[in-house]
């Protein structure tokens, strides 16, 4: 079993190789997710999710278990990211090239931090930049001061601002934080697959919320909705998560948002749409109610 690391700043995770298009080759050369996004017209976020072309992402520095290689393709799990098929990961495909050719460990103790601004700039020791980094981006730190925090990377030694890992803003508890750190990126479009502000689906939405306050939470909606605490209707609250399912409420879940108290739903709809705050009553899932869960206490 070999472990990478990814060394692009967001790797999308495909469902096959065959699932990329002539639209997606740039971006699989050089990992520049902003300029594929730039690219990309409405019919391809709908082909995204029609096809189920990409299952999720990784970040910048996170561990992946190599599986196979298929040419220029490596079938890998992602291991941050829980999935009820699979104890190793997240299973998906990613080019060879966004991962690196091995995993070596550090020999003293280190410790991490997580990212929580929509996006950071990773620089080296001149303050030159190298990555922007995604929210949620977790990374090892070396040493630091009131100003930089020191850290080794896949590409090697480097540090962001201290203000890149303090979360800004409040709340009387993590629900309350998770809700407003949501708030921040309301008209932001969906994208199937997406964990990060550049774009999110549903489950990804409160996923990558979720994982940038260091809360462990599922990465699809389904087994987002087999774990965590159930909450009555009566006792929701804000940051709680709210399911919705086929058959009126009693069949496959296949979307969840953050309830944002007072009847309302903060989510990520669907492709076309952005990231919204609604009446939960009024929107068109209300008839699909299928239940609460809460992973924050």
């Amino acid at each position: 079993m070999e472990i990478r690391r990814i060394k692009v700043p967001t790797a999308l995770v495909w469902s096959a190789p065959t699932a990329a298009t002539k639209t997606d080759q740039t971006y699989l050369k050089d990992g520049n997710l902003t300029a594929w996004l730039a690219a990309l017209q409405p019919a391809d976020r709908q082909r995204l999710a029609d096809n189920d072309g990409i299952v999720t992402e990784a970040l910048f520095n996170d561990r992946v278990i190599l599986d196979r290689q298929d040419g220029d393709w490596a079938h890998v799990f992602v291991t941050r990211q829980s999935n009820r098929s699979e104890r190793r990961g997240y299973p998906g495909w990613l080019p060879m090239a966004q991962l690196t050719k091995s995993d070596a460990e550090l020999e003293y103790p280190t410790t991490t931090v997580r990212l929580v601004r929509p996006t950071t700039t990773l620089v080296d020791a001149d303050q030159q930049p190298i990555l922007d980094l995604p929210m949620g981006t977790i990374l090892t730190t070396t040493s630091q001061d009131s100003t930089w925090i020191q850290v080794v990377t896949p590409l090697g030694a480097g540090q962001i601002p201290a203000e890149a890992a303090k979360l800004s803003v409040n709340g009387v508890d993590d629900g309350d934080r998770i809700l407003a750190l949501g708030r921040q990126f309301i008209d932001t479009p969906y994208l199937w697959g997406g964990i990060t502000p550049a774009g999110f689906d549903c489950s990804g939405f409160v996923y990558g919320l979720h994982r940038a306050l260091g809360i462990p939470v599922p990465r699809d909606a389904q087994d987002q909705f087999a774990n965590g605490y159930p909450v009555a209707p009566e006792e929701l609250t804000a940051g709680d998560l709210v399911f919705f399912a086929t058959n009126h409420g009693t069949g496959d879940i296949h979307h969840v948002g953050l309830y944002a108290g007072a009847g309302q739903i903060l989510h990520a709809p669907k492709p076309g749409g952005k990231v919204e705050e609604v009446s939960m009553a009024k929107s068109a899932f209300a008839p699909e109610y299928a239940g609460a869960r809460r992973f924050w206490q």
